[in-house]
């Protein structure tokens, strides 16, 4: 092996690794090397960084008639501070009925007005942040690279509490009634006690020896929480203690090669009353029986991006940027758009006007009809690379990107 071809497997185990790093990424064989080399070809890169991506399709003319979403328009734009380049720190705002919060890759968090954008409090943290901001009525939840817990207050952004996890965090923390769930990267799920931050349970799981960089965030569900788990399989957690409730397989993760065996829920999951959607990599997207657990559906897609879900409709971003429409009802597929090929999308949202809103990585918005998937608008936001999913309030869309700034995007007809 040549020491350029060396080094970018050295560093392409850090990537894919690096749930385990410090006990894998050092130890890897020739044959393992080699399947990880083998990973690149056949992910792209959705995982990090390494060689160049394939070159984002050209976008093409829209040839719609008269369309509501066509006066969509950029309503007031912030730069928050620093950005992050790694592919697998993917921020978003948190919006209340007031503010959007949105914190930047150093730990500056700043809390905006809704309507305005104007500045009303800025707290820096002086942490690296991979997880982005959520937060509930009252407080704001942060964790770091390092593994530290912040609870905010959203009125004035004092520190309320901190607490510490076993590794880095890259999903959102989410709050539960009277408790905040965090998800580190070395497979464990903690539920901290929301008022102290003390620990109540630990949840862990095995996570496989070659997995994509990436989580999805915990899902709070009546009395318990929902987790994606690198393994392809969804479980569901009593939140009083942790123990499980059920888990559902979305994918049989039976290939040859540890490539093959890549089947990441990594797509945060959706609720549609009374069933639960998922999506996994190399795997399906599902309907999931809420009490019981059971597959009611699946139809074969991979994606890691993530899904949405209307009356009729489950749209997902799939892994080659293509958009897919299934049918709510029983998973058949009904639609598909393949315009946006390497483009990076973000995964869907569903606007009240039935149509199906996707950023990117130019920092476009891109706006497709439900009915049958064609591109009915597009907006550039000028926040640069989109990468975690859009904020849907009000008929205005938050999105951060990669730039450190903010926008809000006004869709009103």
């Amino acid at each position: 092996m040549t020491l350029a071809l060396s080094s970018f497997i050295d560093g392409l185990a850090v990537c894919l690794f690096s749930k385990q790093a410090d006990t894998r990424a050092d130890k890897l064989t020739s044959k393992q090397a080699t399947a990880v080399l083998s990973a690149v070809l056949v992910l792209q890169l959705a995982a990090c960084g390494g060689p160049p991506r394939a070159k984002p399709a050209a976008l093409e003319s829209i040839s719609t008639t008269e369309s509501a979403i066509q006066s969509a328009a950029v309503d007031w734009s912030v730069d928050t501070g620093e950005s992050s380049r790694r592919d697998a720190v993917k921020l978003s705002p948190y919006v209340s009925d007031e503010f959007v919060f949105a914190i930047d890759a150093k730990g500056k968090l700043s809390a905006f007005n809704r309507e305005t954008g104007a500045t009303d409090w800025t707290i820096d943290l002086e942490q690296n942040i991979t997880s982005g901001v959520s937060g509930d009525e009252d407080n704001l939840y942060v964790a770091s690279g390092n593994g530290e817990v912040f609870a905010i207050s959203q009125s004035i952004g004092g520190i309320l509490w901190t607490s510490d996890v076993s590794s880095e965090v890259i999903a959102a923390p989410v709050a539960g009634p009277d408790y905040v769930v965090v998800r580190s990267l070395d497979g464990k799920v903690y539920a901290l006690e929301k008022n102290s931050g003390e620990r109540r349970w630990i949840y862990t799981y095995s996570v496989p020896a070659l997995s994509i960089h990436g989580n999805g965030r915990p899902t709070v569900v009546a009395d318990g929480v929902l987790v994606g788990l690198d393994n392809g399989r969804l479980v569901a957690l009593r939140a009083v203690d942790g123990r499980v409730f059920w888990e559902v397989s979305l994918g049989d993760n039976s290939g040859r090669s540890e490539v093959e065996k890549l089947s990441d829920l990594d797509a945060d999951v959706q609720i549609f009353d009374p069933y639960i959607y998922a999506v996994n990599y190399q795997g399906n997207v599902a309907q999931v029986d809420a009490a019981q657990g059971s597959a009611i559906w699946s139809s074969e897609v991979s994606s890691v991006a993530g899904l949405a879900v209307t009356e009729q409709l489950v749209i997902v971003t799939d892994e080659f940027d293509a958009v897919r429409a299934f049918d709510r009802s029983n998973g058949e597929p009904l639609w598909s758009q393949e315009s946006l090929a390497n483009r990076r999308l973000t995964g869907p949202i569903a606007t009240d006007s039935d149509v199906i809103a996707i950023g990117d990585v130019q920092g476009y918005l891109h706006f497709l009809s439900s009915q049958d998937g064609s591109i009915v608008g597009r907006l550039q936001t000028g926040v640069g690379a989109i990468a975690g999913r859009p904020v849907l309030r009000d008929e205005k869309i938050y999105l951060q990107g990669r730039t450190g700034k903010v926008a809000a995007v006004d869709i009103t007809p």
